[in-house]
């Protein structure tokens, strides 16, 4: 298939430079560091006893934050980059078509993204024998599956920027500005929608720090960015689900983060079928 000789360039492509051996020793390092706290640190949590669901909790938000930037570093120029230095037109003129080129830069650049990520999750299994903490296999397991899940959405996301647009400039610009808006200012907007629902007025029993009683659907949108739906997702799988209503449980986060993927390939997508090389 073409896309597979696609993908297969991008990936030695990427091999051979510093940015997987790079992002390989921060992920390793980030994911020992952690592990290492946990295990080791009095009371670095509430938890009265370590558990293997206990240090994935503790680890997903430092993974969250390392997936988000490093799709950023990783994706933004996989079709931007080509289509600015003029190499997209040597691509296409071989048995490529543009879809290939999109499908392709996905899997080549989410294997970039998402091998780091698991060798440092296997690796981090040392500090955890080492450190005592009780090891469930099927938690851990879940864990993997669902970050090594999250990785590739989040890179199809970028790719998908990268594939709209023919300047690398614009293409970190745009990238850059959904990461602040997806990591750092969306509480703005389920908290923003709530106070325009209740009247322009501050919903009952929210303070600082304190949000009440939340409505269904303001906690919906306070899962709806990428990480947002794997932070539930893991959530969901470690603790199990209760009462939720369907549009709050990790399989319906997990259908978030595919649709983020698909919507963000097809409008790149479509942008880059019109795009004059």
């Amino acid at each position: 298939m073409s896309w597979t000789s696609v993908a297969r360039k991008d990936f030695q492509d990427a091999r051979r430079s510093r940015v997987l051996w790079a992002l390989a020793v921060v992920f390793l390092a980030l994911a020992a560091g952690v592990a290492s706290l946990y295990a080791f640190v009095p009371n670095i949590t509430a938890e009265p006893e370590v558990s293997t669901i206990g240090l994935l909790g503790f680890l997903a938000s430092p993974v969250t934050l390392f997936v988000a930037v490093a799709s950023v570093v990783v994706c933004y120029k996989s079709v931007a980059g080509e289509a600015e230095s003029g190499s997209g037109k040597l691509l296409l003129s071989l048995p490529h078509t543009r879809r290939d080129v999109i499908l392709g830069k996905v899997v080549g650049r989410g294997l970039v993204l998402t091998i780091p990520v698991a060798v440092g999750l296997v690796v981090m299994l040392a500090v955890v024998f080492a450190g005592g903490v009780p090891f469930s296999p099927v938690d851990y397991a879940m864990f993997v599956v669902v970050t090594l899940f999250f990785a590739l959405a989040y890179a199809a996301v970028f790719v998908g920027v990268s594939a709209s647009t023919t300047s690398t400039t614009r293409a970190a610009t745009i990238s850059v500005l959904l990461l602040v808006l997806f990591e750092l200012a969306w509480d703005v907007v389920p908290l923003g929608a709530w106070f325009v629902a209740n009247g322009f007025q501050v919903p009952r029993g929210v303070s600082a720090g304190n949000l009440g009683a939340r409505p269904d659907w303001v906690a919906f949108l306070f899962q709806l960015p990428p990480s947002g739906a794997y932070q539930n997702a893991i959530g969901g799988f470690l603790s199990g689900s209760g009462s939720e209503p369907f549009f709050l449980t990790n399989w319906f986060s997990l259908i978030v983060l595919t649709l983020w993927a698909l919507v963000s390939l097809a409008i790149g997508s479509a942008r880059y079928q019109r795009t004059d090389l």
